[in-house]
């Protein structure tokens, strides 16, 4: 059936039961017509049954004729959120004003419902909006999504695999598509030990093999070594793990009753610090010196909102959008978490970087990769947006998929104008070193091309330069997992 018109088969998401008098959606030329059961209108889209089926229909194509015609009026939407409740008090809520305020909306909390924010039309007082954030943890927000009991799943960590199974069951594509996760902000993780315990600093190196290898031991420390028991909220131990790539690592429960010095608690509250352990990004054993340290923590994992399956209604649609704008990443700034905000750094100002380049590179790196990266980045200012990429490959990561969408607003903003920007591809120590600078050159002009597609115009592409630096300035060991996943990046340089 041709008929110049979108219309398809499927669709995600009522808005109600509708009515079941029949109604006749025309098209605006009067060229065509189609009778059926109205089953949804979210004021962009009507849904009907018809005898081809189930049909789909664009509002601003069609005019609906019929006692059953939904009002034009742009309907009620309530908008439901499933997640920790610390992080819907502390970030979530406050992001959900910032967007009333960025849209002109006016709002109101609760007094009868705790986690219920409303917002109006400022030009009739009408409700638009309202917002309800219910307190649930990941794994119980994940499920409300999957049972169409809430929108959006805000979680301390990413989706297990068979949470992703189940999601993607049903979604648009995959769970790392932009349109259905993001990453909102990033918190740090800390570690804790019994005061007992003599280990107060170790390499992300040391940390990996104590949670990764069996038997799971401390560092020998003091001519003493100790059985690691990991504890904490299951969120906030799932999350380490995840951010370490430790997929399997089974529960090692410390014995009840019995003094245990190899307990390793993981928080994102700041205890006191007796306990405390410090991660060094030093390279196999040795740990570096605080001084000579990168500025930024290792532990710092992603919070994710994971959407639920289904088409989302205009303000929805709207606040999803701007969370991934400058104003909403300076909020989570502003907030206390860590967020997509720019920072800058120049070559000249990288002392913590260039020591750790030149003390955690491998035997086998070419001096000239290193040479070349001070040589070719002088005068260049280093910014902190990066995009990572899978083991071999020009395929981003789904955290950095997010990172994309940023750089869009800020380069339409107008943030990079009168700048060269240059985009630089670095990879890890996998392979030979010559195929490692192809690799990372390749993951360059795959964030250029990508980047210049998004920007809808391919011109603006020509005045974005490459550079591909091999296993050349790494950020982090590539004796792990977590350290490779570091080194493999595209990071953005501008002057």
């Amino acid at each position: 059936m041709s008929i110049g018109l979108w219309a398809v088969t499927c669709f995600f998401g009522s808005i109600g039961t509708a009515r079941a008098d029949p109604v006749e959606l025309v098209l605006r030329d009067d060229s065509f017509s189609i009778s059926g059961t109205l089953i949804s209108f979210d004021g962009e889209i009507y849904q009907i049954q018809s005898e081809f089926g189930q049909l789909t229909f664009a509002a601003d194509m069609v005019i609906c004729r019929g006692s059953a015609c939904p009002p034009l009026s742009a309907p009620l939407e309530n908008i439901l959120f499933s997640g920790d409740s610390s992080l819907n008090s502390t970030l979530l809520m406050p992001l959900i004003q910032s967007f009333a305020d960025h849209e002109g909306y006016s709002y109101q909390l609760s007094q009868d419902t705790a986690g219920q924010i409303t917002l109006f039309d400022p030009k009739n007082g009408a409700a638009r909006a309202v917002f309800t954030l219910s307190d649930r943890n990941s794994s119980d927000a994940i499920l409300d999504i999957l049972d169409d009991r809430a929108h959006f799943a805000l979680t301390r960590r990413g989706a297990t695999q068979e949470e992703q199974t189940a999601l993607e069951k049903d979604m648009f594509g995959s769970l790392g598509h932009p349109q259905n996760s993001m990453v909102l902000a990033w918190q740090d993780l800390y570690l804790y030990s019994q005061p007992i315990n003599p280990n107060r600093f170790i390499t992300m190196s040391q940390l990996v093999a104590m949670l990764e290898e069996k038997p799971r031991l401390w560092p020998l420390n003091a001519g003493r070594q100790y059985p690691v028991f990991l504890e904490g909220q299951a969120d906030q131990t799932l999350a380490l793990q995840q951010l370490l790539r430790i997929f399997d690592m089974a529960k090692q429960m410390a014995p009840k009753g019995v003094n245990t010095p190899g307990r390793l608690t993981v928080s994102t509250d700041q205890m006191p610090q007796d306990t405390f352990v410090q991660v060094s990004l030093g390279c196999g054993q040795q740990a570096m010196p605080t001084e000579i340290q990168a500025p930024a923590h290792p532990l710092q994992t992603p919070i994710y909102l994971i959407a639920a399956p289904k088409k989302m209604q205009n303000i929805t649609r709207a606040f999803w959008a701007f969370l991934l704008t400058p104003e909403a990443q300076d909020a989570v700034r502003t907030l206390g978490f860590i967020s997509r905000s720019l920072k800058k750094t120049e070559i000249h100002g990288q002392s913590g970087l260039l020591i750790n380049a030149i003390l955690n590179t491998d035997r086998d790196m070419r001096t000239k990769d290193l040479r070349q990266a001070v040589l070719k980045l002088n005068g260049y200012e280093r910014m902190s947006l990066a995009f990572h990429f899978l083991e071999g490959t020009q395929i981003m990561d789904a955290d950095s998929l997010s990172n994309l969408q940023f750089f869009k607003h800020l380069f339409v903003d107008g943030y990079f104008e009168g700048r060269n920007i240059m985009f630089v591809g670095f990879s890890d120590s996998q392979g030979s070193a010559d195929g490692n600078v192809q690799i990372s050159l390749d993951r360059a002009r795959a964030v250029r091309a990508t980047i210049a597609t998004l920007l809808d115009d391919a011109q603006l592409s020509d005045g974005f330069e490459v550079l591909g630096l091999g296993e050349g300035l790494p950020l982090a060991c590539n004796d792990t997992a977590w350290g490779q996943n570091q080194n493999r990046r595209v990071e953005i340089w501008i002057k």
